[in-house]
């Protein structure tokens, strides 16, 4: 045992409580009572259902209608349904949203281009209206200019 277990062991035999207090807490520990467990009934009934459960997965047919299928995933090596997203093709953000670039130099801080929008909008000179989100951002960080 090395010098400072020693003198920890000390200094902790050293102290002590009151016995009012020692007497206190095994009193509040006395009534505390443990929480009260689910019934036996329940507890059974859900385990039954999880067997059963289980059962239905390994045994259910559809579980083997990929082998019995001509070109399924056993017969070739390949599932017809591993690429189903790939076979269509996904819009890029640009074809999506018209207003991708804008957003993009938004999120950058650069707000020149859309303020550039915004400007030509409010006089009347575009068609296509702002998106809401960059209208809000506009107005919060741009200012009207006096027309020539």
């Amino acid at each position: 045992m090395s010098v400072w277990e020693s003198q920890y062991r000390e200094a902790a035999s050293q102290l002590a409580s009151p016995e009012n207090l020692d007497e206190r807490i095994l009193q509040q520990a006395s009534q505390y009572k443990p929480a009260p467990s689910n019934s036996r009934l329940a507890s059974g009934a859900a385990g039954s259902f999880a067997a059963v459960a289980v059962l239905v997965l390994l045994i259910h047919p559809a579980r083997y209608l990929g082998a019995l299928t001509p070109g399924g995933s056993t017969g070739t090596g390949t599932d017809p349904l591993e690429n189903w997203q790939m076979q269509q093709k996904a819009p890029t953000p640009v074809e999506r949203d018209q207003w991708f670039a804008l957003r993009g130099e938004v999120r950058a801080g650069n707000y020149v281009t859309l303020c550039e929008q915004w400007r030509k909008e409010q006089r009347g000179v575009l068609d296509a209206r702002l998106p809401a989100d960059l209208a809000r951002k506009a107005r919060r960080h741009c200012r009207l200019l006096p027309t020539p």
